[in-house]
């Protein structure tokens, strides 16, 4: 579990906080989430049994999830079912690691503790897929291998890393066709960074309903929606508004299932002898885990994680109790600039103060952290009636997200106005864009320090004509004026997607305790699971949290099917 110091969380902090308090369970405490288990042990004596083990679990003020909970008495299990394959959650991860799990025979069932699946995201991100190779998009996997592990400041599990570039093609492939089979469609998204300094892969697939019928319960992801409905075709139960409370482990520490309650507050035993999957998503939903987790600056923010609050760390929590570690802290986000207006290309940015504060021509998680590090947490794109065409000229240098169309496949060339309208839309609204004829009075709209920003945007004006960026070296080719009416600012907020961190894992993707031995039986995915990731969140392949969901989902059904 964790302790988040000023500096960050380190492996030795944890240590040191679980020698301090010992408040993670002894050995055999971490067996007993059965309910045939006893939990009769002192918890002072359990700290004792721990103490200086190396757990990744107590700090100093203590967690809620510190002490694993009593089992619940057998007596309270109103039913005990048999399964093979038990998948706690059914978001992404849990449906594709269900839907290859019933292609492989085995009898699953998922549960899940919202009404819905929650199916979510702009698209999923794989290297070279069957569409790369297609339409000509071939990627380079050694270089861009070596840029998502760099950015992860090399403190994640590069055996991983290339196991997600090696089944990350083959994965796609498997979901393009369930969409040729019922009626979607699909192309690469034409907005990634053509920058030679920063740049980024076509390795994002979107996907359109076509003659698809979503599942009403699927949400609004075509990906998961067409997961689902496969998984639906081929037998896997699917029960809603059921939450996993604790794990079930033999005497050995294997774990055998999960005891579950239902809607009606019925506890159900779920026995599953091919294994458990942890695929409850991330866990900025908690604000005690954010604080235990997350890098202070990180640690308040808003997150546009749907279903709002609901990924509360369920499954790192009772993988943790039953034995499991997570990875070094503190964890990785995905931030999105996103909080404001969907466009803000690579134009000067001003702070509150009317300041200049970075080099515009960035990717995402760089613009967003550092609009947190302003004053109100937040900054402004300013730019002059030539937008539309300044920023189709700047895709040929650089680009990503916000900084293109959102929707705009590899066969479309880049429409001004499509911009430009999305600019419009947002002006007419009030509250993310602004317009006006002068700059003191786009200053006062705004509410930011007029005559450092009248300063500022004079001083950018001079270094554009001299085609030199003295202040941030942003490079000459993405230094366009601000000098025709009329002038523009779209509001830049930063916020979450998804902590991409969690418990660690091996390559078969089973839960590793602290010694690095895997708990049978356990396995997690997605966002439950870690090390794939560490520091920031690489977007050099874009979409590749919700590609890990799909990779990591498709390799499940061949791990399980060989137990």
């Amino acid at each position: 579990m964790g302790n988040q110091e000023t500096s960050g969380i380190s492996r030795r902090s944890f240590i040191a906080g679980a020698a301090a308090t010992g408040a993670f369970a002894a050995a055999a405490g971490l067996m007993g989430c059965s309910p045939q288990a006893t939990s009769g042990q002192d918890s002072a004596s359990a700290a004792d049994a721990n103490a200086g083990s190396g757990s990744q679990g107590a700090a100093s003020a203590g967690h809620s999830w510190d002490v694993k909970p009593d089992p619940i008495p057998e007596s309270d299990i109103a039913e005990t079912v048999d399964v093979e394959v038990l998948v706690i959650g059914a978001g992404n991860a849990g449906v594709a690691a269900a839907c290859s799990s019933v292609e492989k025979g085995l009898k699953v069932t998922v549960i899940e503790k919202t009404t819905t699946v929650n199916g979510r995201g702009g698209g999923m991100g794989a290297c070279n897929s069957r569409l790369n190779k297609e339409l000509g998009f071939e990627i380079e996997p050694v270089a861009a291998q070596y840029r998502w592990n760099r950015t992860c400041g090399n403190r994640n599990n590069e055996r991983l890393v290339t196991q997600w570039f090696k089944n990350s093609g083959p994965a796609m492939d498997w979901l393009l066709d369930k969409a040729d089979e019922y009626g979607a469609s699909y192309t690469l998204y034409a907005g990634y960074s053509r920058s030679q300094i920063l740049p980024e892969e076509p390795d994002f697939h979107t996907f359109q309903a076509g003659d698809f019928a979503m599942p009403e319960e699927a949400g609004y992801f075509v990906p998961t929606g067409l997961l689902y409905q496969s998984c639906l075709d081929q037998g896997v139960e699917f029960l809603f508004e059921h939450t996993a409370e604790q794990l079930v482990q033999d005497s050995s520490g294997r774990v055998t299932g999960a005891v579950v309650k239902d809607a009606d507050g019925a506890y159900k035993q779920f026995n599953a002898s091919k294994g458990v999957v942890l695929a409850t998503g991330d866990i900025a939903g908690d604000q005690e885990m954010r604080e235990a987790y997350f890098e202070p600056l990180f640690v308040n923010m808003r997150s546009d994680y749907m279903p709002q609050g609901a990924n509360t760390g369920d499954g790192h929590k009772m993988g943790m109790w039953a034995g499991g570690v997570m990875q070094d802290g503190p964890l990785p986000n995905a931030l999105h600039p996103q909080g404001g207006t969907m466009f803000h290309g690579p134009f000067m940015f001003v702070n509150k103060n009317g300041q200049r504060y970075f080099n515009e021509a960035n990717w995402v998680q760089a613009k967003s952290i550092q609009t947190l590090k302003q004053p109100d947490q937040v900054g402004f794109s300013i730019f002059d009636r030539n937008f539309g065409e300044n920023n189709k000229d700047s895709l040929n240098y650089g680009g990503g997200m916000f900084w293109d169309t959102m929707s705009r496949s590899v066969t479309q060339e880049f429409d001004p106005a499509e911009i430009e309208a999305t600019v419009e839309a947002e002006v007419e609204k009030g509250n993310t864009a602004w317009k006006a004829d002068t700059l003191e009075e786009l200053a006062e709209k705004i509410g930011v320090n007029k005559e450092n920003f009248l300063a500022e945007v004079e001083r950018y004006n001079e270094m554009c004509e001299a085609g030199e960026d003295t202040d941030f070296e942003k490079e000459a080719v993405f230094l366009y004026p601000i000098k025709e009416p009329p002038f523009y600012a779209t509001k830049i907020e930063a916020v979450i997607l998804v902590c991409v961190g969690g418990l660690k894992i091996n390559t078969d993707l089973q839960v590793l305790k602290e010694d690095g031995t895997p708990i049978e039986g356990l396995y997690a995915t997605g966002n439950t699971s870690g090390d794939l990731y560490a520091v920031d969140y690489p977007i050099n392949m874009p979409g590749n949290s919700n590609g890990r969901c799909l990779t990591w989902g498709y390799m499940l059904g061949d791990i399980l099917a060989k137990n």
